[in-house]
């Protein structure tokens, strides 16, 4: 699970990138509704992650899951599955955006609106209230500060940010994996705001 967080002023920027990348898959992939990372080749891969690099204010982030060191009553329990979602939902969304608003100097004085854009294919349709409800939560007793929490649930072929989203997680995973790293740039200039294994 990954996240990218950004300054409002970087949003548009951000969501222009998959229709660049299409731009340079030529006429007859132009119109793929969807750019997926695992998908595509690592050109287009190295250039949806160096268009992010580009907007200023863009930090990345991730957490994952060893299956293989998770209890035998998470992986067999749905209730248990449901909790231990909103737990890593909890550590990648709130960590990372306290560890942002330090590096940015944040004070309790300015107005502060924080908008959270999920993929709704990974939350059914009973969970859906229930899982904005949680975020909203979570976000505001672990943030002192007056904010404006706004949860967006979207299809992905229809939110860019989500899509460049996906590149994130996949760089990640590759990275993890061995196969290459397109993070360097990332890690270098000190945008990385967490990578954590969680059990």
């Amino acid at each position: 699970m990954g996240a990218i967080v950004l300054r409002v002023e970087d949003v548009k920027k951000a969501r222009r990138i998959p229709k660049k990348a299409r731009e340079k898959l030529g006429k007859r992939k132009k119109d793929v509704p969807e750019l997926k990372a695992s998908k595509s080749d690592d050109k287009i891969r190295s250039f949806v992650l160096t268009e992010l690099l580009k907007c200023p204010s863009a930090q990345i982030s991730a957490v994952y899951v060893n299956k293989k060191n998770t209890y035998d009553y998470i992986r067999n329990n749905k209730s248990h599955k449901t909790k231990h979602y909103n737990y890593i939902a909890r550590v990648l969304i709130v960590d990372s955006l306290k560890l942002y608003l330090e590096k940015i100097g944040y004070t309790p004085d300015k107005a502060l609106t924080i908008e959270v854009y999920l993929d709704h294919y990974h939350t059914t349709k009973f969970r859906k209230k229930n899982l904005e409800k949680y975020i909203q939560r979570m976000i505001t007793e672990a943030i002192p500060y007056e904010a404006n929490v706004q949860i967006h649930q979207k299809d992905s072929q229809a939110e860019p940010l989500i899509q460049v989203a996906d590149f994130v997680v996949n760089a990640f995973y590759r990275k993890l994996n061995g196969e290459d790293n397109l993070l360097t740039k990332f890690e270098t200039m000190g945008r990385i705001l967490k990578f954590k294994q969680i059990y």
